[in-house]
């Protein structure tokens, strides 16, 4: 059979067989994916590193990559260019809103008239190697590589300047946006948020939508030059391998020996019997005080937070959460709250202490604690080799926790949630037929056969049926 696999498939295959230490592998693969022509890229990095009988050597490859990127980044102030009459114009140009954002000027975060590339990051034709010059047509494709090496954006000060908001631009030369712009009209782009690397991101990217729509247009009608798109598609390109690139920088500041963090400790013990005590006198307190002091905590939580990835929880003041749903999903909420305390109860996973479960007449209301730390997935970019194969261990260990917990509840049924009744999924949910007799709940199961029959005939089982079965045992 013969060999189908593109030249693109065959050097990712060839990265992530060599194993190299992170970031080196995305950032890598980022020369293949992100260039105009991935699979002429993908030749050029298979020819240049094939090495015989022995292989393909990546590590000449892997060093011009990271100085090519290192001349398309910069750090630094933004500096406005010296004429005034030329910050005048194109703020004029550009309606007074900034190119990146949309948004308008603001007294703590100033529109400001910036280059889209400083001009002293793209005199490189005197300064590249012969393989640089190589390694740049292979990413850029012929048309990007000779305006770069004609350095344009000299030459028009209206062309490479643009009006943006200060942190937009420092986040823009960080990597932080891409530009990507409509075939045939080169006028009309779509701004994209580059989420790698992390904790910390600028805060102007929480400001900014997921995908923006803009327009270069000279609202001042004087026919002035838009910004020039050469500049902004080459910027693209390199927007991830920029990313990536600082992401290996962060990682090279951190120590080498990695100490895991015991999950358990005195203070937790300690804290856990004062904050029991504390909950205890706070739960003998009427239920619509209660209510309505949540309520207050959770109006004070969206000023000084902002909302929550999903509408039904609150990050309050004093380290907790609110999670809200209607009365008629209570039962899930107190599964939820049942299943925190059975973790706690019987493991040392570090998760949230519920606090209260309270409802009205329309809504239910729990309370957690806050557990300390951050998402995982805003900082997994920045975990070197080492703090992975810890994460990796701790999560084994969590995972075997959690499959020793011994189920103590409903002892004639196998399966049930932590109160032994019915469970919920929305994953079970999704390959369901709905049942109004049933609702979103399905369950408890006597044994796991019931379970998984239920799952394959899209829930035909009753629950007469399974009271069927635990009469006929």
């Amino acid at each position: 059979m013969a060999d189908t696999a593109s030249d693109l498939d065959r050097a990712l295959e060839t990265i992530r067989s060599v194993h190299l230490p992170h970031p080196e592998g995305p950032l890598l693969e980022c020369f293949l994916q992100d260039a105009i022509d991935p699979e002429q890229a993908a030749r050029y990095m298979l020819r240049r590193c094939f090495v015989g009988r022995d292989g393909l050597d990546l590590t000449p490859l892997l060093s011009d990559w990271k100085q090519l990127i290192a001349a398309f980044a910069y750090e630094g102030p933004v500096h406005q260019p010296p004429d005034k009459g030329v910050v005048a114009n194109v703020t004029r140009r550009d309606g007074g809103k900034c190119c990146i954002t949309g948004l308008s000027n603001s007294f703590w975060d100033a529109l400001v008239v910036a280059p889209i590339l400083p001009t002293t990051k793209i005199r490189v034709n005197k300064m590249f190697s012969q393989s640089l010059h190589e390694m740049l047509s292979a990413f850029l494709g012929p048309d990007l590589r000779d305006w770069v090496l004609s350095n344009a954006a000299s030459l028009n000060a209206y062309r490479n300047h643009w009006l943006v908001r200060k942190s937009a631009a420092s986040a823009m030369s960080q990597g932080f946006f891409q530009f990507t712009f409509s075939k045939g009209c080169e006028v009309q782009y779509r701004v994209v948020v580059v989420r790698i690397g992390g904790p910390a991101w600028p805060s102007i990217i929480d400001k900014t939508p997921v995908l923006r729509r803009g327009c270069f247009a000279d609202h001042s009608t004087s026919s002035m030059y838009t910004p020039d798109v050469s500049a902004l598609q080459i910027l693209s390109r390199f927007a991830k391998p920029i990313r990536w690139s600082l992401v290996a920088r962060e990682i090279g500041k951190k120590p080498e020996s990695v100490t895991r963090l015991p999950l358990s400790s005195l203070w937790r013990v300690f804290s856990d019997h004062g904050a029991t005590t504390l909950m205890m006198s706070w739960r003998l307190v009427p239920a619509s005080i209660r209510i309505r002091a949540y309520r207050g905590l959770a109006f004070l939580g969206a000023h000084m937070y902002g909302s929550s990835c999903s509408l039904k929880v609150q990050q309050l003041p004093f380290g907790m959460y609110l999670k809200t749903s209607s009365v008629e999903w209570h039962e899930g909420l107190a599964n939820e709250y049942g299943a925190l305390q059975l973790v706690r109860c019987h493991t040392h996973i570090p998760v949230p202490r519920p606090l209260d479960l309270v409802s009205d007449s329309e809504k239910s209301y729990l309370l957690t604690s806050r557990v300390p730390g951050l998402r995982l997935g805003m900082c997994i970019d920045t975990l070197s080799d080492g703090e992975a194969k810890t994460l990796v261990c701790d999560l084994q260990k969590c995972l075997g926790e959690l499959r020793a917990i011994p189920k103590e509840v409903a002892p004639k049924y196998v399966i049930t949630n932590v109160l032994g009744k019915a469970c919920y999924d929305y994953r079970i949910n999704a390959g369901l037929d709905y049942d109004e007799g049933r609702g979103d709940f399905v369950g408890p199961f006597v044994n796991e056969e019931l379970f998984n029959e239920t799952l394959r005939v899209g829930g035909c089982f009753s629950s007469q049926r399974t009271q069927d079965c635990l009469h006929a045992r």
